[in-house]
């Protein structure tokens, strides 16, 4: 869905599309692609009470920061936390006429989405790519954790970790950082960019620079990474940690600034 809704915004501009009523009709394509269809009343009654909390959440911070009570989202105050079109519990009425009004919108919608993005529905996901490359890496036994991080491995025992251990840890540590990082990248346009095979590799080398995983002697990242460049590497690597460390609070700064410093070396 998230795919679907960058590609759609690539050709067509947020001012003629309300981008909550896109995301509900990109939901309801990526269903049927994904072969787990959703019903449209369950896509519409759900979405809408993800928006009406938002809502009331942007309401709040607005009184309790003391500023004026602006309309929020498209909706005044008064609308927000009393709209006829929905419940006391806040789920919108199946036979309001809002509900109504959604439900034509989206169906068409999903059409326009179609037709903007040319009927492409296949799209390739950097998780199964990463999953591969982490274990062929670790198969060949490429990659090493740094002598710090090392001597902190013990298991549960509270002995040092044998080899065998750490490498089933190491693969493990890689490809959960790497599909953490993949989910990020959801929050950019990079799947308009680059592949799903470059995204992957970016980052595994993001995760194996953040969890103290590298190359073992004599070999770089880049050796290790077959079919991406060291531009194509550094931007994508470059436009997750500014989303990351943009929305996370609590992140460690100096980690990330160690891994543009590794990138502007490459």
């Amino acid at each position: 869905a998230t795919v679907f809704f960058h590609r759609f915004y690539a050709k067509q501009a947020f001012q003629e599309h309300d981008r909550f009523e896109v995301a509900m009709a990109c939901l309801l394509l990526a269903g049927k692609t994904e072969e787990s269809p959703k019903k449209l009343d369950f896509v519409i009654r759900e979405c809408w009470k993800l928006r009406r909390k938002a809502q009331q959440q942007q309401l709040q911070n607005k009184l309790v920061s003391g500023g004026d009570s602006p309309n929020v989202g498209g909706m005044s105050p008064t609308n927000i936390m009393s709209s006829p079109s929905s419940s006391s519990g806040g789920d919108l009425h199946m036979k309001s006429d809002e509900f109504a009004r959604l439900k034509e919108r989206v169906l068409l919608l999903e059409r326009v989405i179609l037709h903007t993005i040319g009927f492409e529905l296949s799209i390739d996901h950097p998780f199964k790519f990463l999953i591969d490359c982490a274990q062929g890496l670790s198969k060949k036994r490429l990659l090493e954790y740094n002598p710090t991080k090392k001597a902190k491995l013990v298991g549960k025992d509270g002995q040092p970790m044998g080899k065998p251990q750490q490498n089933n840890q190491l693969v493990q540590e890689l490809a959960q950082n790497a599909i953490s990082f993949a989910n990020d990248s959801l929050h950019t346009s990079l799947c308009l960019q680059f592949s799903a095979q470059q995204i992957a590799m970016a980052c595994v080398y993001l995760s194996g620079t953040h969890a103290g995983i590298g190359p073992i002697a004599g070999k770089t990242w880049l050796d290790l990474l077959d079919g991406i460049s060291a531009e194509e590497l550094t931007s994508i690597s470059v436009q997750i940690l500014e989303l990351v460390q943009s929305n996370r609070r609590g992140v460690d700064s100096g980690q990330f600034k160690a891994i543009r410093k590794d990138l502007d070396e490459m």
